[in-house]
């Protein structure tokens, strides 16, 4: 498969759910306007090619059994112990699959607001079934992974050792806060919020509706920045990525926005831009978009927001943001800038950027569980990864290593957390319905089902007592999209 045919796919993959939510969520003639924009725009992707790289078929034969063990273990439906957002993830996918779309909450009067981009398709195919079907759910987030994973192994030089530690590296935060509670200094722990840069591996189990588009957006990008040198064509992907996770998206679009202003504005000008493609790469995408970025805007003011010190105790906050977030800063920026020095992975201003960003996004809180950096992070992470591990990579290749001491220990460091998760993780190959077949035990762990409640709504606000987390999921009242463009 060479990288044409992958990003034909992954456009595919991408625009597939907001196809369905544009016919789904907007009355007539919006929905028919964004079907006609949306397939002429897939129909330019689908002529554009690139046979430069490929992926060999060993290195597609390793994806498909790393893409089915990452789906086994992610806890879809409770193949191995599922984190407690999955209760979320399957009420989201009845609803749709039992409600008509728009999803609507009678209970209050008010309309979802909410990306539901990654349960679109498998619920749709349930609605023409008849009858709910997990297995399609469970094939559509493996098509993910293999495509997400697919950019990954493809970027990292088909490495599958790097691919392997993709998956697994961390910061230093999680570890932190597990050995200051393990020794009961009360100073210093991990708030509700998560101030710390988490793996693939962990974001997987609770987030795959984000983790999917990041990886596959991330890839997208990054390969055109890099590669194809053509990062006009990136902000249709990016506009994609908004129906499967806003804050990934927005992460993404800071990422473009940057490199275009770094490209147009600071070196070569705007009449670089080629006039051709400023009606297909930004306008009719733009356009297109226009709808969803009005749905999107109807949404309920969150009543859980702002900067960091504004929440208590601030000094206990600072604190562990500090311990949780700077020290992984500094070690990951020791490390990547030391290995550009020597291979030139990505330009000085970029690796900064992606540091500024994570920064930036770490000062404010948004939400319960501050989604904001928790779910906005994981793209910058991505790209902060393929940047560790492509030096990496090239030092074992070329067998040439930085000198400095710093970096030695900053690259220890990586390597310990990263090894440290698989013992953290080991349960999960005990509590898997293989390991518990295979020794005739019952299931222990809690498997949530898909039937349990009506909507999200009422999901969050009775099975997880959750009444702020269910106010997150409600449109404004008289909203612009509700008064003029709802089905």
């Amino acid at each position: 498969m060479n990288a044409g045919v992958l990003r034909k796919c992954s456009v595919f993959y991408l625009l597939l759910p907001n196809l369905l939510f544009g016919l789904g969520w907007f009355r007539q003639p919006y929905s028919a306007l964004l079907a006609i924009g949306l397939s002429y725009l897939l129909f330019l992707e689908f002529k554009k090619e690139d046979s430069t790289n490929k992926l060999t078929a060993k290195s597609l034969g390793f994806l498909f059994l790393f893409s089915l063990i990452c789906v086994f273990f992610c806890g879809i439906d409770g193949f191995s112990k599922p984190s407690f957002d999955w209760l979320a993830h399957n009420i989201k996918f009845y609803d749709l699959f039992k409600n008509d779309w728009p999803i609507y909450f009678p209970e209050v009067g008010r309309y979802a607001c909410y990306y539901y981009g990654y349960y679109l398709v498998p619920a749709l195919v349930s609605k023409i079934y008849g009858q709910l079907l997990p297995s399609v759910f469970i094939l559509w987030t493996f098509l993910g992974f293999f495509l997400g994973f697919a950019w990954m192994l493809l970027l990292l030089g088909q490495s599958r050792l790097m691919l392997v530690l993709f998956l697994l590296m961390r910061g230093m935060g999680q570890l932190v806060f597990s050995a200051f509670k393990i020794l009961k200094i009360s100073q210093i722990e991990a708030p509700i919020f998560n101030p710390s840069i988490r793996s693939i591996f962990e974001q997987s189990a609770f987030a795959p509706h984000q983790v999917i588009p990041s990886l596959i957006g991330s890839g997208i990008l990054v390969y055109d920045f890099m590669h194809r040198r053509k990062i006009d064509e990136t902000f249709f992907v990016v506009i994609l990525v908004f129906v499967w996770g806003v804050f990934p998206a927005l992460s993404l679009l800071a990422v473009f926005g940057a490199i275009f202003i770094h490209k147009y504005i600071l070196n070569d000008g705007w009449r670089a831009i080629d006039k051709r493609m400023i009606i297909a790469s930004y306008l009719l995408p733009g356009l297109v978009f226009l709808p969803t970025l009005t749905y999107f805007l109807s949404s309920q003011t969150l009543a859980i927001q702002g900067l960091l010190w504004q929440f208590k105790p601030a000094g206990h906050i600072i604190l562990s943001y500090a311990t949780g977030l700077l020290l992984d800063f500094v070690i990951f920026y020791i490390v990547i800038i030391s290995f550009n020095r020597i291979f030139n992975i990505f330009p000085t201003w970029f690796v900064n950027t992606i540091f500024g960003l994570l920064f930036a996004l770490s000062l404010y809180r948004m939400g319960i569980y501050n989604d904001l950096f928790f779910r906005g992070s994981i793209p910058l992470c991505i790209i902060l990864f393929i940047g560790v591990l492509k030096g990496a990579e090239a030092a074992i290749r070329t067998k040439e290593w930085p000198t400095q001491k710093l970096f030695y220990t900053a690259a220890c460091l990586l390597v310990f957390l990263t090894i440290s998760l698989v013992y953290v993780k080991s349960n999960l190959l005990r509590e898997n319905k293989i390991a518990m077949w295979t020794n005739s035990e019952k299931v222990q762990y809690r498997e949530y089902p898909y039937t349990e409640y009506d909507n999200i709504y009422q999901g969050l606000l009775n099975g997880y007592g959750d009444p702020e987390g269910a106010k997150q999921y409600l449109g404004s009242q008289n909203s612009v999209y509700e008064k003029y463009l709802s089905r």
